[in-house]
């Protein structure tokens, strides 16, 4: 994948080379130390202004953060924490979040109430991404009227009225349930940016990590296959194997252009964004399935033991899929245009701006 901003990616995949870092699968959390590394860097706070608080840079630089990371295998908060949840806070209050924060959006069983001139958050969100680790949690409400806007609440996660109920994805993220019970609320304004826009935000990230992590389980198994001997020659030189090494280097490299795309056009081409955004997490979507399942075959058992590091990139492929979208998600935000809205493919092809969406938060929780 061509990033952006090379020489921040060679940076990141220095800090994580240095520290070192766990690969077991599934992992025990984020890597702290590594995290402790980027925020004193500034790296967590790319993407977003100086004047709010930010390392400044454009989010194209913050995407070259979460593919270096990914490509190392690397548990970080460089998605929720500084491509969305600081990001949006920046924008809504003018100040970047100064402690770990994450993100998710709201459906109609949240809401906020004023009690004693308090504003206070009662109601339940699932599937919090990094939820524990994060000291603070923005909730995105979208309007309940027509004549009303989306805002966002931000809650401490060890305030009273908060119980956090854990869970994890395949890959050992925390993934949250959040009960609120009149929960204090730090803070609750308008947001310019609503649940659409957060969740293309949102996949384009997982884009672009899904990328990575495909290309290190191609690369993995490229050199697996060529230093494993069988019957006295490398796996490598068998057809069978070099058949199936072309499919998973194929899907690996179309998920690589797709996410690449998707940021050009972020940065070149804003009217093109929504449909290339949608495009790539459809590719990464759907090919992440094809490359663990070829990075597994061609490892064999070895490959599914918890100490082998491909564990760490297959769990993320199968994690990541779905978040923020899944692949059928975005196929009907673009079969949308086409069907609904009478465009001609080839616009799609070459991009325009999509106008209308499925449900931004059924995306999320998909």
């Amino acid at each position: 994948m061509n990033h952006p901003n090379p020489e921040l990616a060679a940076a990141v995949t220095e800090m994580v080379d240095r520290i070192g870092i766990d690969t077991d699968s599934p992992a025990a959390g984020i890597d702290t130390a590594l995290w402790d590394v980027l925020a004193d860097a500034g790296f967590t706070a790319i993407g977003i202004p100086e004047a709010h608080g930010g390392s400044a840079g454009t989010c194209a630089d913050a995407l070259s953060v979460v593919h270096a990371a990914a490509a190392r295998g690397a548990v970080t908060m460089a998605i929720e924490h500084t491509v969305l949840a600081s990001r949006l806070l920046a924008e809504c209050t003018g100040a970047a979040a100064t402690d770990p924060c994450t993100l998710v959006v709201a459906d109609n069983r949240c809401g906020t109430q004023e009690i004693d001139g308090a504003t206070v958050l009662h109601g339940v969100v699932t599937g919090v991404v990094h939820g524990r680790d994060a000291a603070r949690l923005i909730v995105l409400l979208e309007p309940r009227t027509a004549t009303t806007r989306p805002s966002i609440a931000v809650i401490a996660m060890n305030a009273p009225g908060v119980t956090v109920h854990p869970g994890t994805d395949l890959l050992g993220i925390a993934l949250d349930d959040v009960h609120f019970e009149a929960a204090p609320v730090e803070l609750h304004t308008d947001s310019a940016v609503g649940a659409a826009e957060l969740t293309e935000r949102g996949a384009l990230a997982y884009a672009v990590a899904l990328a990575a992590a495909a290309g290190t389980v191609r690369d993995r198994t490229l050199q697996y296959v060529g230093e494993r001997t069988q019957f006295g020659r490398p796996l490598a030189k068998f057809q069978a194997v070099q058949q199936r090494l072309a499919g998973l280097a194929a899907a690996a490299e179309l998920m690589s252009t797709a996410g690449t795309a998707a940021i050009d056009a972020l940065a070149a081409d804003p009217p093109r964004r929504r449909s290339t955004v949608a495009a790539a997490k459809v590719v990464t979507s759907g090919s992440a399935h094809d490359v663990a399942a070829a990075g597994h075959q061609l490892h064999g058992a070895i490959g599914f033991t918890a100490e082998h590091s491909l564990g760490r990139f297959t769990t993320a492929l199968w994690s990541g899929r779905e978040r923020y979208g899944s692949e059928q998600y975005w196929a009907e935000v673009l079969a949308g245009q086409i069907l609904d809205e009478d465009t001609d493919p080839w616009d799609i092809v070459v991009g325009i701006e999509l106008d209308g969406e499925p449900d931004a938060a059924e995306g999320n929780r998909r």
